[in-house]
Protein backbone atom coordinates (compact mmCIF):
# COMPACT_ATOMS: atom_id res chain seq x y z
CA UNK A 1 0.00 0.00 0.00
CA UNK A 2 1.40 3.55 -0.59
CA UNK A 3 0.91 6.55 1.17
CA UNK A 4 -0.47 10.15 -0.72
CA UNK A 5 0.68 13.11 1.67
CA UNK A 6 -1.85 16.02 1.40
CA UNK A 7 0.83 18.54 1.90
CA UNK A 8 2.20 22.12 -0.04
CA UNK A 9 4.55 21.78 -2.65
CA UNK A 10 7.77 23.43 -0.71
CA UNK A 11 7.96 19.60 0.96
CA UNK A 12 9.22 18.17 -2.26
CA UNK A 13 7.00 14.88 -1.39
CA UNK A 14 7.71 13.28 -4.77
CA UNK A 15 11.47 12.61 -3.71
CA UNK A 16 9.99 10.14 -0.49
CA UNK A 17 6.67 8.75 -2.29
CA UNK A 18 5.20 8.42 -6.07
CA UNK A 19 1.67 8.29 -4.77
CA UNK A 20 0.18 11.78 -5.04
CA UNK A 21 -3.00 13.17 -3.42
CA UNK A 22 -3.90 17.29 -4.64
CA UNK A 23 -6.97 19.31 -4.27
CA UNK A 24 -8.45 21.11 -7.19
CA UNK A 25 -9.10 24.55 -5.64
CA UNK A 26 -5.17 24.54 -4.72
CA UNK A 27 -3.97 23.81 -8.46
CA UNK A 28 -6.54 26.58 -9.13
CA UNK A 29 -5.22 29.08 -6.72
CA UNK A 30 -1.29 28.47 -6.28
CA UNK A 31 0.64 28.63 -9.84
CA UNK A 32 3.49 26.80 -8.05
CA UNK A 33 1.40 24.07 -6.46
CA UNK A 34 0.34 23.28 -9.86
CA UNK A 35 3.25 23.58 -11.40
CA UNK A 36 4.97 21.13 -9.45
CA UNK A 37 2.63 18.80 -9.17
CA UNK A 38 2.16 18.67 -13.18
CA UNK A 39 5.66 18.74 -13.85
CA UNK A 40 6.37 15.44 -12.59
CA UNK A 41 6.90 12.12 -14.81
CA UNK A 42 4.24 9.81 -15.41
CA UNK A 43 5.78 6.92 -12.84
CA UNK A 44 3.58 8.94 -10.06
CA UNK A 45 0.05 8.82 -9.38
CA UNK A 46 -1.72 12.11 -9.07
CA UNK A 47 -5.15 11.62 -7.52
CA UNK A 48 -6.92 15.00 -7.81
CA UNK A 49 -9.24 15.64 -5.27
CA UNK A 50 -12.39 18.31 -5.45
CA UNK A 51 -11.62 19.73 -2.32
CA UNK A 52 -14.63 18.73 -0.17
CA UNK A 53 -13.42 17.97 3.07
CA UNK A 54 -11.39 21.40 2.40
CA UNK A 55 -13.84 23.96 1.29
CA UNK A 56 -16.90 22.32 1.99
CA UNK A 57 -18.20 21.53 -1.42
CA UNK A 58 -17.58 19.67 -5.01
CA UNK A 59 -17.60 21.38 -8.24
CA UNK A 60 -17.36 19.91 -11.51
CA UNK A 61 -16.60 22.73 -13.61
CA UNK A 62 -13.56 23.38 -10.80
CA UNK A 63 -12.50 20.16 -11.38
CA UNK A 64 -12.47 20.41 -14.84
CA UNK A 65 -10.40 24.13 -14.65
CA UNK A 66 -7.82 22.06 -12.61
CA UNK A 67 -7.01 19.28 -14.91
CA UNK A 68 -6.81 21.71 -18.07
CA UNK A 69 -4.13 23.58 -15.61
CA UNK A 70 -2.31 20.50 -14.84
CA UNK A 71 -2.62 19.41 -18.76
CA UNK A 72 -1.12 15.71 -17.93
CA UNK A 73 -3.37 12.40 -16.67
CA UNK A 74 -4.26 12.19 -13.27
CA UNK A 75 -6.58 10.16 -11.55
CA UNK A 76 -9.88 12.63 -11.12
CA UNK A 77 -12.15 12.05 -7.82
CA UNK A 78 -16.02 12.65 -8.77
CA UNK A 79 -17.71 15.33 -6.82
CA UNK A 80 -18.86 13.79 -3.63
CA UNK A 81 -20.83 15.44 -0.29
CA UNK A 82 -19.87 13.97 3.11
CA UNK A 83 -22.68 11.68 4.30
CA UNK A 84 -25.13 13.39 1.50
CA UNK A 85 -26.11 10.12 -0.48
CA UNK A 86 -28.63 11.69 -2.85
CA UNK A 87 -26.19 14.56 -3.83
CA UNK A 88 -23.31 12.85 -4.05
CA UNK A 89 -25.58 10.07 -6.88
CA UNK A 90 -26.80 13.50 -8.79
CA UNK A 91 -23.07 15.16 -8.70
CA UNK A 92 -21.58 12.16 -9.68
CA UNK A 93 -23.78 11.05 -12.43
CA UNK A 94 -23.60 14.73 -14.17
CA UNK A 95 -20.11 14.46 -13.78
CA UNK A 96 -19.04 11.36 -15.77
CA UNK A 97 -21.91 12.46 -18.37
CA UNK A 98 -19.81 15.17 -19.20
CA UNK A 99 -17.52 14.87 -22.69
CA UNK A 100 -14.52 15.75 -20.92
CA UNK A 101 -14.79 13.20 -18.08
CA UNK A 102 -11.69 11.10 -17.91
CA UNK A 103 -11.27 7.34 -19.17
CA UNK A 104 -12.81 4.85 -17.01
CA UNK A 105 -9.07 3.85 -15.51
CA UNK A 106 -8.68 7.82 -14.39
CA UNK A 107 -11.89 8.23 -12.62
CA UNK A 108 -12.54 7.38 -8.81
CA UNK A 109 -16.46 7.86 -7.23
CA UNK A 110 -17.00 8.14 -3.67
CA UNK A 111 -19.75 7.04 -2.21
CA UNK A 112 -21.55 8.84 0.66
CA UNK A 113 -24.02 7.90 3.10
CA UNK A 114 -25.16 8.51 6.88
CA UNK A 115 -24.98 5.14 7.90
CA UNK A 116 -23.07 2.02 6.53
CA UNK A 117 -26.23 0.99 5.09
CA UNK A 118 -26.59 4.11 3.04
CA UNK A 119 -23.14 4.29 1.84
CA UNK A 120 -23.25 0.77 0.66
CA UNK A 121 -26.71 1.65 -1.20
CA UNK A 122 -24.95 4.78 -2.71
CA UNK A 123 -22.33 2.70 -4.13
CA UNK A 124 -24.51 -0.12 -5.45
CA UNK A 125 -26.50 2.33 -7.58
CA UNK A 126 -23.46 3.76 -9.42
CA UNK A 127 -22.03 0.05 -9.74
CA UNK A 128 -25.10 -0.48 -11.58
CA UNK A 129 -25.57 2.01 -13.86
CA UNK A 130 -22.22 3.58 -14.10
CA UNK A 131 -19.73 0.33 -13.62
CA UNK A 132 -18.26 1.07 -17.48
CA UNK A 133 -17.31 4.71 -16.30
CA UNK A 134 -15.15 4.48 -13.41
CA UNK A 135 -12.38 1.59 -12.06
CA UNK A 136 -11.65 3.19 -8.57
CA UNK A 137 -13.54 3.77 -5.35
CA UNK A 138 -12.71 5.96 -2.51
CA UNK A 139 -13.67 5.48 0.83
CA UNK A 140 -13.74 8.44 2.98
CA UNK A 141 -12.85 8.45 6.58
CA UNK A 142 -15.63 9.48 8.37
CA UNK A 143 -17.09 5.95 7.13
CA UNK A 144 -14.80 5.14 9.62
CA UNK A 145 -16.87 5.37 12.51
CA UNK A 146 -19.79 3.10 10.96
CA UNK A 147 -20.41 -0.04 12.56
CA UNK A 148 -17.26 -2.08 10.97
CA UNK A 149 -15.33 0.90 9.46
CA UNK A 150 -13.82 0.84 6.43
CA UNK A 151 -13.02 -2.71 6.42
CA UNK A 152 -16.85 -3.84 6.20
CA UNK A 153 -17.49 -1.69 3.31
CA UNK A 154 -14.34 -2.71 1.31
CA UNK A 155 -15.68 -6.43 1.76
CA UNK A 156 -19.20 -5.10 0.89
CA UNK A 157 -17.96 -3.15 -2.67
CA UNK A 158 -16.22 -6.44 -3.59
CA UNK A 159 -19.01 -8.95 -2.84
CA UNK A 160 -21.04 -6.58 -4.69
CA UNK A 161 -18.97 -6.52 -7.93
CA UNK A 162 -18.38 -9.88 -8.16
CA UNK A 163 -22.26 -11.35 -7.58
CA UNK A 164 -23.08 -8.55 -10.37
CA UNK A 165 -20.04 -9.38 -12.42
CA UNK A 166 -17.21 -12.09 -11.15
CA UNK A 167 -13.86 -11.82 -10.44
CA UNK A 168 -13.19 -9.74 -13.87
CA UNK A 169 -12.44 -6.01 -13.63
CA UNK A 170 -12.39 -5.67 -9.69
CA UNK A 171 -11.85 -2.06 -8.91
CA UNK A 172 -9.12 -0.63 -7.31
CA UNK A 173 -9.66 1.21 -3.62
CA UNK A 174 -8.25 4.23 -1.99
CA UNK A 175 -8.59 5.11 1.59
CA UNK A 176 -9.37 8.70 1.49
CA UNK A 177 -8.20 10.21 4.51
CA UNK A 178 -7.58 9.00 8.20
CA UNK A 179 -10.33 9.96 10.91
CA UNK A 180 -8.67 8.90 14.58
CA UNK A 181 -5.26 6.58 14.27
CA UNK A 182 -2.41 5.48 11.86
CA UNK A 183 -3.64 2.15 13.22
CA UNK A 184 -7.14 2.08 11.77
CA UNK A 185 -5.99 1.77 8.23
CA UNK A 186 -3.45 -1.11 9.73
CA UNK A 187 -5.87 -3.59 8.35
CA UNK A 188 -5.89 -2.33 4.67
CA UNK A 189 -1.96 -3.45 4.48
CA UNK A 190 -2.25 -6.95 4.40
CA UNK A 191 -6.03 -7.15 3.56
CA UNK A 192 -5.84 -7.06 -0.17
CA UNK A 193 -3.06 -5.73 -2.76
CA UNK A 194 -6.62 -4.42 -5.06
CA UNK A 195 -6.28 -1.50 -1.70
CA UNK A 196 -3.82 0.64 -3.42
CA UNK A 197 -2.84 3.51 -0.83
CA UNK A 198 -3.93 6.12 1.80
CA UNK A 199 -3.56 9.68 1.66
CA UNK A 200 -3.74 12.08 4.68
CA UNK A 201 -2.18 15.79 5.85
CA UNK A 202 -1.16 13.43 8.73
CA UNK A 203 2.51 14.73 8.67
CA UNK A 204 1.87 18.24 8.86
CA UNK A 205 -0.77 17.58 11.78
CA UNK A 206 1.64 15.62 13.97
CA UNK A 207 4.60 18.26 13.26
CA UNK A 208 2.64 21.10 14.00
CA UNK A 209 2.08 19.15 17.58
CA UNK A 210 5.63 17.88 17.68
CA UNK A 211 4.66 14.19 17.43
CA UNK A 212 5.56 11.20 15.69
CA UNK A 213 2.22 10.36 13.65
CA UNK A 214 2.07 7.25 15.39
CA UNK A 215 1.51 8.54 18.69
CA UNK A 216 -1.09 10.87 17.85
CA UNK A 217 -4.04 9.69 19.72
CA UNK A 218 -6.80 11.31 17.55
CA UNK A 219 -6.16 13.40 14.20
CA UNK A 220 -9.10 15.40 14.76
CA UNK A 221 -7.97 17.13 17.65
CA UNK A 222 -5.27 18.45 15.50
CA UNK A 223 -5.09 21.37 12.61
CA UNK A 224 -3.50 21.56 9.30
CA UNK A 225 -5.13 25.00 8.51
CA UNK A 226 -2.35 28.10 9.02
CA UNK A 227 0.39 26.40 10.46
CA UNK A 228 4.01 26.55 10.13
CA UNK A 229 5.96 23.44 11.80
CA UNK A 230 9.73 22.79 10.67
CA UNK A 231 10.30 21.86 7.50
CA UNK A 232 13.06 19.18 8.59
CA UNK A 233 10.48 17.91 11.05
CA UNK A 234 7.74 17.86 8.32
CA UNK A 235 9.80 15.49 5.95
CA UNK A 236 10.43 13.17 8.95
CA UNK A 237 6.74 12.38 9.40
CA UNK A 238 6.39 12.25 5.80
CA UNK A 239 8.72 9.12 5.55
CA UNK A 240 7.32 7.93 8.30
CA UNK A 241 4.05 7.84 7.13
CA UNK A 242 5.14 6.12 3.30
CA UNK A 243 6.93 3.57 5.50
CA UNK A 244 4.63 2.49 7.93
CA UNK A 245 2.00 1.89 4.95
CA UNK A 246 4.59 0.30 2.45
CA UNK A 247 3.71 -3.00 3.06
CA UNK A 248 3.92 -5.21 -0.13
CA UNK A 249 2.23 -8.26 -1.59
CA UNK A 250 5.28 -10.72 -2.00
CA UNK A 251 2.89 -13.10 -3.28
CA UNK A 252 -0.54 -12.61 -5.41
CA UNK A 253 -3.33 -12.64 -2.89
CA UNK A 254 -6.22 -15.13 -3.42
CA UNK A 255 -8.56 -12.36 -4.42
CA UNK A 256 -5.66 -11.17 -7.28
CA UNK A 257 -5.29 -15.05 -8.15
CA UNK A 258 -9.26 -15.65 -8.99
CA UNK A 259 -9.64 -12.31 -10.88
CA UNK A 260 -7.08 -13.50 -14.03
CA UNK A 261 -8.42 -16.87 -13.47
Amino acid sequence: MKFAPVISEKYDPAKYTDYHLILANEVISNHSYANYYSSLDTSHTIILDSGTVEIGYADSEMIQAATEILNREVLVVAPDFLGDKVRTITETEKFLEQDWCPSKDNVMIVPQGETCEEWISCFDYLDLHYNERFKWVGIPRISEDFVGGRSWLYQNVMKIHRRRRGMNDQPKIHLLGIQHTVSEVEWAKHFSSRIVGVDSSAPIKAAEARLKCEYVKDFRSLTDIDVDPPHDLVIERIKEMVEYASFKWSIKTTEDILSVT
